[in-house]
């Protein structure tokens, strides 16, 4: 059995005092509330990320879906290994993109403007929909010289997409300030 040693009256005044000092630590070490965080400017990038990522999602679910429809319901009536074809292609043209076109827009324009310009372009990657389904069902024989480029039109605008989420989050504040 261990005793502990009496406390002296210079230890109790110690210990009173540190804790004090602790309490005033600890208010000065917690986290500061989520509310002073929200200020306009952040809350302006989350509602664009938010765009952004809504757009560019319903993009990527579309393209396959509709790709692979019949071309009686609006779709384009292509196989698996066409939409993966094209597909591939895309990721290989996006690539080269992001990685030579992408900084020099930003660079050039800035990160605001290309932001605009990668919602922007989001209409074309929708309107080109229909219209290859157009080109399709007044093709002869079910392929078309036209449908190639509208399919290229529509993947180099979802590209051009992808552009938006490039240095969004170390920019994009700074260009709305003001």
């Amino acid at each position: 059995m261990k005793f502990q040693p009496a406390l002296t009256k210079s230890d109790r005044m110690e210990d009173e005092s540190g804790d004090g000092l602790d309490e005033h630590l600890e208010d000065t070490q917690k986290p500061p509330p989520l509310r002073s965080a929200l200020t306009r400017p952040v809350m302006i990038s989350i509602a664009n990320y938010a765009m952004i990522t809504l757009l560019e999602g319903a993009s990527l679910a579309l393209i396959p879906l509709i790709w692979s429809t019949s071309i009686e319901f609006g779709g384009l009536n292509f196989g698996p290994a066409s939409i993966g074809l094209w597909l591939s292609l895309y990721g290989c043209m996006d690539g080269i993109f992001q990685f030579t076109v992408s900084p020099h827009i930003l660079e050039r324009f800035g990160a605001r403007y290309a932001f605009m310009a990668s919602i922007a372009v989001c209409a074309v990657t929708y309107t080109m929909f229909p219209f290859e389904n157009l080109v399709l069902r007044h093709s002869v024989g079910g392929l078309n010289v036209i449908l190639w480029p509208l399919i290229l039109l529509q993947l180099s605008s979802f590209s051009v997409n992808k552009m938006g989420f490039s240095e969004f989050c170390d920019s994009l504040l700074d260009a709305y300030r003001y």
